[in-house]
Protein backbone atom coordinates (compact mmCIF):
# COMPACT_ATOMS: atom_id res chain seq x y z
CA UNK A 1 0.00 0.00 0.00
CA UNK A 2 2.86 2.40 0.83
CA UNK A 3 4.37 1.84 -2.61
CA UNK A 4 1.02 2.49 -4.29
CA UNK A 5 0.54 5.66 -2.24
CA UNK A 6 4.00 6.89 -3.26
CA UNK A 7 3.25 6.24 -6.93
CA UNK A 8 -0.07 8.04 -6.60
CA UNK A 9 1.61 11.02 -4.94
CA UNK A 10 4.30 11.26 -7.64
CA UNK A 11 1.80 11.14 -10.48
CA UNK A 12 -0.35 13.76 -8.79
CA UNK A 13 2.56 16.16 -8.24
CA UNK A 14 4.47 15.71 -11.48
CA UNK A 15 1.76 14.99 -14.05
CA UNK A 16 -1.80 15.72 -12.98
CA UNK A 17 -1.37 19.05 -11.20
CA UNK A 18 0.74 20.63 -13.99
CA UNK A 19 -1.89 19.51 -16.51
CA UNK A 20 -4.66 21.08 -14.42
CA UNK A 21 -2.73 24.34 -14.10
CA UNK A 22 -2.02 24.53 -17.84
CA UNK A 23 -5.69 23.86 -18.67
CA UNK A 24 -6.87 26.50 -16.21
CA UNK A 25 -4.49 29.17 -17.51
CA UNK A 26 -5.33 28.32 -21.12
CA UNK A 27 -9.09 28.57 -20.61
CA UNK A 28 -8.78 31.79 -18.59
CA UNK A 29 -6.59 33.28 -21.31
CA UNK A 30 -8.92 32.19 -24.10
CA UNK A 31 -12.02 33.58 -22.38
CA UNK A 32 -14.84 33.83 -24.92
CA UNK A 33 -12.68 31.90 -27.41
CA UNK A 34 -12.87 28.77 -25.28
CA UNK A 35 -15.23 26.88 -27.62
CA UNK A 36 -13.06 27.70 -30.62
CA UNK A 37 -9.92 26.54 -28.81
CA UNK A 38 -11.62 23.31 -27.73
CA UNK A 39 -12.63 22.54 -31.32
CA UNK A 40 -9.07 23.18 -32.52
CA UNK A 41 -7.62 21.01 -29.74
CA UNK A 42 -10.09 18.20 -30.42
CA UNK A 43 -9.15 18.10 -34.09
CA UNK A 44 -5.46 18.24 -33.25
CA UNK A 45 -5.15 15.50 -30.65
CA UNK A 46 -8.33 13.43 -30.20
CA UNK A 47 -7.82 11.13 -33.16
CA UNK A 48 -4.25 10.40 -32.03
CA UNK A 49 -5.38 9.77 -28.44
CA UNK A 50 -8.15 7.40 -29.52
CA UNK A 51 -5.85 5.42 -31.79
CA UNK A 52 -3.08 5.32 -29.20
CA UNK A 53 -5.10 4.30 -26.17
CA UNK A 54 -8.02 2.20 -27.45
CA UNK A 55 -7.45 1.31 -31.10
CA UNK A 56 -8.23 -2.37 -30.58
CA UNK A 57 -11.51 -1.72 -28.76
CA UNK A 58 -12.58 0.92 -31.27
CA UNK A 59 -11.94 -1.46 -34.16
CA UNK A 60 -13.96 -4.20 -32.46
CA UNK A 61 -16.83 -1.79 -31.79
CA UNK A 62 -17.10 -0.56 -35.35
CA UNK A 63 -16.73 -4.08 -36.72
CA UNK A 64 -19.99 -4.74 -34.86
CA UNK A 65 -21.54 -1.78 -36.66
CA UNK A 66 -20.37 -3.00 -40.06
CA UNK A 67 -21.76 -6.47 -39.38
CA UNK A 68 -25.08 -4.93 -38.37
CA UNK A 69 -25.12 -2.79 -41.53
CA UNK A 70 -24.50 -5.85 -43.71
CA UNK A 71 -27.31 -7.76 -42.01
CA UNK A 72 -29.83 -5.11 -43.04
CA UNK A 73 -28.32 -4.12 -46.42
CA UNK A 74 -30.99 -6.10 -48.29
CA UNK A 75 -33.34 -3.17 -47.65
CA UNK A 76 -31.33 -1.13 -50.21
CA UNK A 77 -31.83 1.97 -48.06
CA UNK A 78 -28.87 4.08 -46.93
CA UNK A 79 -27.49 3.25 -43.48
CA UNK A 80 -28.36 6.23 -41.26
CA UNK A 81 -26.20 7.24 -38.29
CA UNK A 82 -26.50 9.92 -35.63
CA UNK A 83 -23.22 10.64 -33.88
CA UNK A 84 -23.58 12.35 -30.51
CA UNK A 85 -20.61 14.48 -29.49
CA UNK A 86 -19.15 14.11 -32.97
CA UNK A 87 -16.22 16.38 -32.18
CA UNK A 88 -14.01 16.75 -35.25
CA UNK A 89 -15.42 13.70 -37.04
CA UNK A 90 -12.63 11.33 -36.04
CA UNK A 91 -14.92 8.29 -36.33
CA UNK A 92 -15.98 8.77 -39.95
CA UNK A 93 -13.26 6.48 -41.29
CA UNK A 94 -14.79 3.60 -39.29
CA UNK A 95 -18.34 4.01 -40.63
CA UNK A 96 -19.75 1.74 -43.37
CA UNK A 97 -19.24 3.20 -46.87
CA UNK A 98 -22.25 5.08 -48.17
CA UNK A 99 -23.63 5.90 -44.72
CA UNK A 100 -25.71 9.02 -44.18
CA UNK A 101 -24.50 10.78 -41.04
CA UNK A 102 -26.09 13.43 -38.85
CA UNK A 103 -23.79 15.03 -36.26
CA UNK A 104 -24.93 16.43 -32.92
CA UNK A 105 -22.49 18.55 -30.94
CA UNK A 106 -22.83 21.54 -28.58
CA UNK A 107 -19.77 23.25 -30.07
CA UNK A 108 -20.57 24.94 -33.42
CA UNK A 109 -16.87 25.38 -34.20
CA UNK A 110 -16.58 21.62 -34.70
CA UNK A 111 -18.64 21.76 -37.90
CA UNK A 112 -15.69 23.05 -39.95
CA UNK A 113 -13.46 20.16 -38.84
CA UNK A 114 -16.27 17.66 -39.42
CA UNK A 115 -16.58 18.75 -43.05
CA UNK A 116 -12.80 18.60 -43.54
CA UNK A 117 -12.47 15.14 -41.99
CA UNK A 118 -15.45 13.85 -43.94
CA UNK A 119 -13.50 14.50 -47.15
CA UNK A 120 -10.41 12.81 -45.73
CA UNK A 121 -12.38 9.69 -44.74
CA UNK A 122 -12.90 8.98 -48.46
CA UNK A 123 -15.58 6.30 -47.96
CA UNK A 124 -18.53 7.97 -49.67
CA UNK A 125 -20.18 9.10 -46.44
CA UNK A 126 -22.71 11.91 -46.74
CA UNK A 127 -23.18 14.52 -44.03
CA UNK A 128 -26.91 15.09 -43.80
CA UNK A 129 -26.90 17.75 -41.10
CA UNK A 130 -24.92 19.29 -38.26
CA UNK A 131 -27.09 20.00 -35.21
CA UNK A 132 -25.87 22.26 -32.41
CA UNK A 133 -27.44 20.69 -29.37
CA UNK A 134 -27.33 18.31 -26.44
CA UNK A 135 -28.20 14.63 -26.16
CA UNK A 136 -30.54 15.14 -23.20
CA UNK A 137 -33.08 16.92 -25.42
CA UNK A 138 -33.13 16.53 -29.21
CA UNK A 139 -36.40 18.15 -30.39
CA UNK A 140 -35.06 18.57 -33.94
CA UNK A 141 -34.53 14.81 -34.32
CA UNK A 142 -37.60 12.73 -35.27
CA UNK A 143 -38.46 9.50 -33.46
CA UNK A 144 -37.67 6.10 -35.04
CA UNK A 145 -35.30 7.78 -37.47
CA UNK A 146 -31.80 6.20 -37.32
CA UNK A 147 -30.34 2.75 -37.86
CA UNK A 148 -27.50 3.52 -35.44
CA UNK A 149 -26.44 6.05 -32.83
CA UNK A 150 -22.74 6.43 -32.00
CA UNK A 151 -21.22 7.91 -28.85
CA UNK A 152 -17.48 7.80 -28.06
CA UNK A 153 -15.98 9.49 -24.99
CA UNK A 154 -19.06 11.68 -24.63
CA UNK A 155 -21.33 10.03 -22.05
CA UNK A 156 -18.92 11.11 -19.32
CA UNK A 157 -19.87 14.76 -19.85
CA UNK A 158 -23.62 14.48 -20.50
CA UNK A 159 -25.32 16.18 -17.57
CA UNK A 160 -28.50 14.12 -17.46
CA UNK A 161 -27.35 10.80 -18.84
CA UNK A 162 -30.58 8.96 -18.02
CA UNK A 163 -32.53 11.45 -20.15
CA UNK A 164 -29.97 11.17 -22.95
CA UNK A 165 -30.21 7.37 -23.04
CA UNK A 166 -34.01 7.62 -23.31
CA UNK A 167 -33.65 10.15 -26.14
CA UNK A 168 -31.24 7.83 -27.95
CA UNK A 169 -33.74 5.01 -27.70
CA UNK A 170 -36.52 7.30 -28.99
CA UNK A 171 -34.70 8.33 -32.16
CA UNK A 172 -33.51 4.83 -33.09
CA UNK A 173 -35.57 2.76 -35.49
CA UNK A 174 -37.08 -0.43 -34.02
CA UNK A 175 -34.19 -2.88 -33.87
CA UNK A 176 -31.68 -0.02 -34.19
CA UNK A 177 -28.32 -0.18 -32.41
CA UNK A 178 -26.63 2.22 -30.01
CA UNK A 179 -22.82 1.87 -30.19
CA UNK A 180 -20.67 3.38 -27.42
CA UNK A 181 -17.09 3.53 -26.16
CA UNK A 182 -16.38 5.44 -22.96
CA UNK A 183 -13.99 5.88 -20.06
CA UNK A 184 -15.70 4.90 -16.81
CA UNK A 185 -15.19 4.49 -13.08
CA UNK A 186 -12.66 1.95 -11.86
CA UNK A 187 -13.85 -0.88 -9.57
CA UNK A 188 -14.70 0.24 -6.05
CA UNK A 189 -11.85 -0.41 -3.64
CA UNK A 190 -9.11 -0.01 -6.27
CA UNK A 191 -6.47 2.68 -5.91
CA UNK A 192 -7.47 4.17 -9.28
CA UNK A 193 -11.07 4.52 -8.06
CA UNK A 194 -9.79 6.15 -4.88
CA UNK A 195 -7.93 8.71 -6.97
CA UNK A 196 -10.90 9.20 -9.33
CA UNK A 197 -13.20 9.95 -6.40
CA UNK A 198 -10.75 12.52 -5.02
CA UNK A 199 -10.19 14.13 -8.43
CA UNK A 200 -13.91 14.32 -9.24
CA UNK A 201 -14.43 17.39 -7.04
CA UNK A 202 -12.41 19.55 -9.48
CA UNK A 203 -12.24 17.50 -12.69
CA UNK A 204 -15.56 18.65 -14.25
CA UNK A 205 -14.51 22.29 -13.93
CA UNK A 206 -11.28 21.84 -15.88
CA UNK A 207 -12.50 19.28 -18.42
CA UNK A 208 -15.75 20.86 -19.64
CA UNK A 209 -18.08 18.81 -17.47
CA UNK A 210 -16.40 15.41 -17.73
CA UNK A 211 -17.11 13.01 -14.84
CA UNK A 212 -14.08 10.83 -14.22
CA UNK A 213 -15.83 8.31 -11.94
CA UNK A 214 -19.16 7.75 -13.70
CA UNK A 215 -20.55 4.20 -13.51
CA UNK A 216 -22.05 4.37 -17.00
CA UNK A 217 -22.87 0.67 -17.12
CA UNK A 218 -25.41 1.06 -14.31
CA UNK A 219 -27.44 3.51 -16.38
CA UNK A 220 -27.31 1.22 -19.41
CA UNK A 221 -28.31 -1.79 -17.32
CA UNK A 222 -31.39 0.04 -16.05
CA UNK A 223 -32.38 1.52 -19.42
CA UNK A 224 -35.36 0.39 -21.48
CA UNK A 225 -33.28 -1.09 -24.29
CA UNK A 226 -34.27 -4.60 -25.33
CA UNK A 227 -30.69 -5.85 -25.15
CA UNK A 228 -27.52 -4.35 -23.65
CA UNK A 229 -24.04 -5.85 -23.96
CA UNK A 230 -20.64 -4.38 -23.13
CA UNK A 231 -17.04 -5.22 -22.30
CA UNK A 232 -14.81 -3.53 -19.74
CA UNK A 233 -11.22 -2.83 -20.80
CA UNK A 234 -8.12 -1.02 -19.63
CA UNK A 235 -6.77 1.66 -21.97
CA UNK A 236 -3.08 1.52 -22.78
CA UNK A 237 -2.01 4.71 -21.01
CA UNK A 238 0.12 5.33 -17.95
CA UNK A 239 0.07 9.15 -17.93
CA UNK A 240 -3.74 9.51 -17.79
CA UNK A 241 -3.96 6.46 -15.54
CA UNK A 242 -7.14 7.73 -13.88
CA UNK A 243 -8.94 7.47 -17.26
CA UNK A 244 -7.66 3.97 -17.96
CA UNK A 245 -10.87 2.02 -17.15
CA UNK A 246 -13.06 1.81 -20.25
CA UNK A 247 -16.27 0.33 -21.58
CA UNK A 248 -17.48 -0.45 -25.11
CA UNK A 249 -20.54 -2.21 -26.44
CA UNK A 250 -23.99 -1.80 -27.95
CA UNK A 251 -27.66 -1.68 -27.02
CA UNK A 252 -30.60 -2.70 -29.20
CA UNK A 253 -33.96 -0.97 -29.25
Amino acid sequence: MAEADAELHNRLIYYVLPTIIVCYITFRWCGFKKAKFQAFLCNLVCSYVHNKFCKKEKTLLFDQMKNYEKSRSKTHAAFTILEIGAGSGMNFKFFPPGSEVTCLDPNPYNEKYIIDNLRKADNNIRLVKFIKGFAENMPDVPSDNFDAVVCTFTMCSIRRLNDAVEEIKRILKPGGHFFYLEHVAAPKGSWIRYFQDKLQCIWPYISDGCNINRETWNILDHSNFKEVQYCHFSASTWLAFFARPGLYGSAIK
